[in-house]
């Protein structure tokens, strides 16, 4: 192996998890068969999110062009395609020197820049997902060869595997984004630990009640730590208890501000579908929920309105009345009289088939227990 092809798999391979170094592979491979551009593209399909195009040299400053004018013009693409799959040619074999004479891409885009053939190979074709790479070289350049060839072949399977790992790693990462925005809009506050303790995940409303200092801090390694001492033991307790591979269990945190109690729910978290046994005889994670009684989500009138098909002044009202409000209270603050507001509670019982206040309460909090979500983060701040 040469140091250039060294160079170029270590880039290609870093490239997996880092953008930068999987352009830089691209500029190493178009430097290494003398050409002036290069591109991959890969088409999935099935995931059109994951479809993309890495481009350099003289193509990446064309590639717009290339992708808004020309790119349904072009031949290559197609007749590579019928190549098996970890094959290399270049365009002068796919294409005829008659048929160059008249193809508009290569007389309208390709030529007048110097572009005159392009090294590729179909690195792979399955159900409608394929992947190509090209080299572009200019007039200066010999024609690619058949050692060019056989080169870039030698080279296609390390692509190849690069492009599926990365593939994996985006839809991975794509659903951990997903899910981390999620549990971030959570009104609870949540921490994922690991086996030691340590916080792999903090969301949101955990961060803002350990901000408030008010019954609950974060250690240096982020795990949630209670303020009382007695707290803290069952808090220990429990996360030892999730270790040993108990189920953990439901504690308090008392509140230095006299507010109401948090409520905190410690539960092991599930293993890896990825471990090994032998990597699963460890102690588990743990997963930390914390309630605040005190939260009230924002917005809660609006989701009952719609949720509910609710006027106004009931929604408002309804949401109140799950508050722990009442109806002279809520009629005081909104400055209408309790007659109003006796009338807004009667279109809220009528509307939503409720035959008493109770029951309206009820299908108000089931209702936004599920929807009332936090506000959103103005960041995400991984731990």
């Amino acid at each position: 192996m040469s140091d250039a092809e060294g160079r170029f798999l270590d880039a290609l391979y870093r490239g997996v998890t880092d953008g930068e170094e999987f352009e830089r592979a691209l500029e190493l491979i178009q430097t290494m068969f003398g050409g002036w551009g290069a591109a991959l593209v890969a088409v999935d399909a099935q995931d059109p999110t994951a479809t993309f195009i890495v481009s350099s040299g003289w193509l990446k400053e064309n590639l717009q062009l290339y992708l808004d004018k020309y790119a349904q013009l072009d031949p290559v693409p197609a007749l590579l395609l019928r190549r098996p799959a970890g094959t290399a040619t270049s365009s002068n074999r796919l294409i005829s020197p008659e048929q160059r004479k008249v193809d508009v891409i290569y007389n309208e885009f390709f030529l007048p820049a110097g572009m005159v053939e392009s090294l590729v190979g179909n690195l792979y074709s399955d159900r409608g997902n394929f992947s190509m790479i090209a080299v572009m070289r200019g007039e200066e350049r010999r024609p690619f060869d058949d050692d060019d060839i056989a080169h870039l072949e030698r080279l296609m399977p390390h692509i190849t595997r690069a492009l599926q790992l990365r593939r994996a790693i985006y839809r991975v990462d794509a659903k951990n984004v997903g899910l981390q925005a999620t549990v971030d809009r959570l009104r609870a506050g949540v921490a994922l630990l690991d086996h030691d303790g340590t916080a792999l995940f903090v969301n949101t409303a955990m961060q803002a009640v350990a901000q408030r200092g008010d019954g609950f801090t974060l250690d240096r390694s982020g795990c949630p730590l209670p303020g009382g001492i007695e707290a803290r033991q069952r808090f220990d307790a429990l996360l030892k208890d999730v270790a040993d591979g108990g189920g953990g269990g439901i504690l308090t945190v008392q509140r230095s501000s006299g507010a109401r109690d948090y409520v905190v729910l410690i539960a092991p978290s599930p293993p890896s579908t990825v471990q090994s046994d032998w990597e699963r005889q460890g102690q588990g994670g743990a997963i930390v929920l914390v309630h605040d009684p005190e939260a009230q989500p924002s917005g809660m009138a609006d989701i009952v309105e719609h949720g509910l098909r609710l006027p106004k002044g009931a929604a408002r009202l309804a949401a109140a009345l799950a508050a722990n409000d009442d109806l002279k209270s809520f009629a005081a603050r909104e400055g209408i009289t309790i007659h109003t507001a006796r009338f807004h509670l009667r279109t809220a019982l009528t509307r939503t088939g409720s035959r008493t206040q109770a029951e309206l309460v009820r299908l108000v909090v089931r209702l936004i227990r599920d929807f009332a979500l936090a506000e959103p983060p103005s960041r995400t701040r991984p731990v």
